[in-house]
């Protein structure tokens, strides 16, 4: 079972908003410094959902997140304080899986399906269940489907208690230096 750490938000589209992905780029160089982050992937889906940007890092365990080399370095606070006033919706979930990794190639796309509610509907067939296992836990279960150019997204119904997104890369996989 793979350990990701997949950290999700809404921020604005307006004036600043190339200084924050300068700002995140940093962020992630950061990140990959410490002990257990393995890769890093940031993706972005349709600017009207909820939480339309997302962050997937691969860890080594689950408790890399836990350990003094992470929370003395990173976490909420290690936003700048510009930036983190305009991010909504941050949720922050810890799940594991049989994925080895979640990366999407440039002409790729990411499908997640967040099932809210234990009442929700099982995941369709062809999605990997990710089990919630710390942070948040903002959900039940997420179930994930990667493809690339050659191959479109399915067309997934939303069922009562899913969010369904359809992300693409913002850039490629970057591995610790």
């Amino acid at each position: 079972m793979s350990v990701f750490y997949m950290v999700e938000m809404h921020y604005p589209l307006d004036e600043d908003r190339a200084e924050f992905n300068d700002f995140y780029a940093k962020h992630i160089s950061m990140l990959l410094t410490i002990e257990g982050f393995e890769t890093a992937q940031r993706y972005e889906c349709a600017p009207d959902a909820k939480a339309p940007f997302m962050a997937i890092y691969r860890l080594k365990d689950d408790k890399v997140l836990t350990r003094e080399t992470y929370t003395s370095r990173a976490g909420r606070n290690s936003v700048d304080p510009v930036f983190r006033a305009k991010m909504t919706n941050w949720d922050r979930n810890l799940v594991e899986g049989p994925m080895s990794d979640m990366d999407v190639h440039e002409d790729g796309w990411l499908m997640l399906i967040d099932r809210h509610t234990s009442e929700a509907p099982s995941l369709p067939d062809g999605f990997t269940p990710l089990r919630i296992i710390g942070l948040d836990a903002t959900l039940v279960e997420r179930g994930a489907l990667i493809g690339g150019n050659e191959v479109s997204p399915p067309n997934v119904e939303a069922k009562s208690g899913w969010t369904v997104r359809l992300f693409k890369p913002v850039h490629q996989t970057r591995y610790p230096s």
